[in-house]
């Protein structure tokens, strides 16, 4: 049983994921298999003890005095914990090359399957170097992670993963579990917030918005998150359920966050300031008028598009902007929304790091290159993750979508305050359906 780690915070976050494992489990969240991303109902008891236990334990077991510096640390360097190998972001491809030919191979952890194509290009432009890969979601890749390095098994080299609330960041990234890797050759060309601001790199990134009915509708039909509230589309509102899915929760709560935003688009939408009604702000306040409103909640992102896209609907859509790629494929007649006011969503980031101690380190590195796509940005690897509806944040590689990056109306994803706040969302959330 883990006590030198955050339990509790992770205990708030999850419960494992069909594993009965000596991590600290949370006393309010249902045991066994856990199928739906969980949280305990008396959340604001025990934000308060995460805090201290953050603040007294945070470091881990692989941890050292300077990993919770990690982010602020410059582009280049690599935030290491314990003895992890040494690399200061300036070797060569070539270099790294030689190495990894010595190494043999390299081990990914990846939440995206499109980690194999790269994988495969890899291993034909640098033979001689295997690449294994493992699909694992990111909650379960925190808890194998976290159990193997505490019982002294530090096996992955690369992990790529999306956020949890902010849980990548306070639980694997501080404590120095996972490691940011810059190449210096590369720095220059990285968008911010991901060069120097961000826990880590993403080599792609996405979000949630609202998708409409093409056949229906001739242009976007919400503009301002209040539309959904108003009679026009009272019950003719779907989510995929953001209780199995933390990136459309991070959304609603970073609303809560940014309540003063929320609250200036009601006054630009209804021409007065917003009224409380026994909610905490605006950002609560949007979520009780959605649920108010008829809002229909769906098991996924798919299921969603299936719903408002295979005929003449004048429902809308909250869904992953990266599915209008699956558009042919699915038979959907559907666009997603791009500028919504306050803001249109939040980033949900795949970001590559180093694992603590990784064991092929000029392998791992090389490959997270050859995934940023290299220093002209056009190396293969980095071909499975710009697609429609998908943003690479470089800015010498062009998008294929109509919206540049810079231009995203996007809030930024500040995972302390996400990680803290989140799973009060989700007990508000729970109480309204």
């Amino acid at each position: 049983m883990r006590s030198k780690r955050n339990g509790n915070a992770r205990s708030i976050l999850m419960v494992n994921a069909g594993e009965k494992t000596g991590t600290v489990r949370d006393t309010y969240a249902p045991k066994g298999k856990r199928t739906t991303w969980s949280w305990p109902g008396k959340a604001a008891a025990l934000i308060l003890g995460t805090a201290l236990l953050l603040t007294a334990c945070g470091q881990g077991e692989g941890g050292t005095a300077g990993a919770s510096d990690a982010s602020a640390k410059p582009a280049g360097t690599v935030q290491s914990a314990g003895d992890t190998a040494e690399a200061s972001g300036s070797e060569t491809p070539e270099a790294l090359y030689e190495q990894a030919k010595k190494e043999g191979k390299v081990i990914v952890y990846s939440t995206s399957g499109r980690a194999n194509d790269a994988a495969e290009t890899f291993m034909k432009q640098y033979p001689g170097i295997k690449v294994e890969v493992s699909k694992v979601k990111s909650d379960e890749m925190m808890d194998k992670v976290t159990k193997e390095q505490d019982a002294g098994q530090f096996n992955p080299d690369v992990i790529i993963t999306k956020e949890v609330s902010g849980a990548v960041e306070e639980e694997m990234v501080k404590p120095g579990r996972y490691v940011k890797y810059l190449p210096e050759d590369l720095a220059e060309k990285v968008d911010e917030p991901y060069r120097t601001q961000a826990e880590g790199y993403a080599n792609y990134l996405e979000f949630r918005t609202i998708f409409y009915n093409t056949e229906h509708y001739k242009s976007a039909p919400v503009t301002n998150w209040w539309d959904l509230t108003t009679p026009e589309f009272k019950g003719k509102v779907y989510t995929a359920d953001p209780l199995s899915s933390p990136a459309f929760m991070d959304l609603f709560t970073t609303m809560v966050i940014h309540s003063d935003d929320m609250a200036a688009a009601y006054k630009e939408k209804f021409g007065k300031d917003i009224e409380l009604h026994g909610t905490e702000n605006a950002g609560y306040e949007f979520i009780q008028q959605l649920f108010d409103n008829g809002l229909v909640v769906l098991k996924g992102s798919d299921d969603v598009l299936d719903a408002i896209g295979k005929a003449n609907s004048d429902a809308v859509g909250l869904a992953v902007s990266g599915d209008v790629s699956k558009v042919e494929e699915k038979g959907w007649s559907i666009l997603p929304i791009y500028d919504i006011k306050p803001k249109t969503s939040v980033p949900d980031s795949g970001y590559l790091f180093l694992a603590n101690k990784t064991p092929h380190p000029a392998g791992a590195k090389l490959f997270i290159r050859w995934m940023m796509g290299e220093k002209d940005g056009q190396g293969e690897g980095m071909t499975p993750f710009n697609e429609v509806g998908s943003w690479v944040p470089r800015s010498d590689v062009k998008t294929k979508n109509e919206v540049a990056f810079e231009d995203l109306n996007l809030w930024v994803f500040d995972g302390e305050k996400l990680y803290f706040e989140a799973p009060k969302v989700r007990d508000f959330w729970i109480k309204q359906k």
